[in-house]
């Protein structure tokens, strides 16, 4: 199968169904990060992310976002064992309106690599909540955006539950995200060796703001609740 190369200062569209996005150690959790403000900006959908292990961090969003306004549209909330991130997953059919235009679950195995279960209850406990995941991007026709920890036997259903995977590397031309026969290499120089730091997230979203005709302007804070508390 021939891969299709696209050089962009955008990132890539997330369409409906449910994605897994493999990031690069190096490239840390901005990709992620950015992918949900980019989805955002030019709408008026609002995302829902259900966090585990501190993958949703307030000084990123804060330092990528082109104006504030779009972390007010960021409905965060945290589980901090499987049980609460299970509980979490199972309201995610009330969590989710006619506002909700995409669903960030980062780290979904995370919870679930525990001593206090054994690994084939973590399993069961993560297939269903892939489940409804899935049921809730068809049922809502939007998109679901994963990530996992590491690549085993507990996260092969993530795999095996995701309708798309994309993974994002690093190269010395800047992020290259591949899937599905087509790659997208972002903001190319010509020059190369380009560095991914949060100036370089940021500018790219800006430039993606500009094109919408959407203000850019400095960012504040999201809010979160933990798992124990409503949204």
């Amino acid at each position: 199968m021939h891969t299709r190369r696209q050089t962009s200062i955008d990132l890539p569209t997330l369409d409906p169904g449910v994605l897994l996005l493999d990031i690069e150690g190096e490239l840390g959790l901005e990709p992620l990060h950015a992918l949900v403000v980019d989805e955002l900006l030019g709408t008026d959908g609002n995302a829902v992310w259900i966090d585990a292990l501190g993958h949703a961090r307030t000084t990123t969003f804060r330092e990528l976002a082109p104006h504030r306004g779009y972390l007010d549209r960021v409905r965060l909330a945290r589980g901090h064992t499987p049980w609460q991130h299970a509980a979490l997953l199972d309201r995610l059919p009330t969590l989710v309106d006619e506002s909700t235009s995409l669903i960030v679950a980062p780290a979904v195995d995370g919870l679930y690599r525990t001593d206090d279960i054994p690994e084939w209850q973590a399993k069961e406990l993560l297939v269903r909540r892939l489940a409804t995941l899935a049921g809730v991007s068809r049922t809502r026709d939007i998109p679901v955006l994963l990530t996992r920890t590491h690549t085993d036997g507990i996260s092969e259903v993530i795999g095996n539950a995701a309708h798309r995977e994309l993974e994002c590397t690093n190269t010395r031309f800047g992020p290259r995200f591949m899937g599905d026969g087509h790659e997208t290499l972002v903001y190319p120089q010509e020059n190369g060796w380009v560095q991914t730091t949060l100036a370089f997230w940021r500018e790219v979203l800006e430039h993606r703001a500009q094109r919408v005709d959407e203000p850019v302007a400095p960012a504040t804070p999201a809010s979160a609740v933990d798992g124990s508390g409503g949204l």
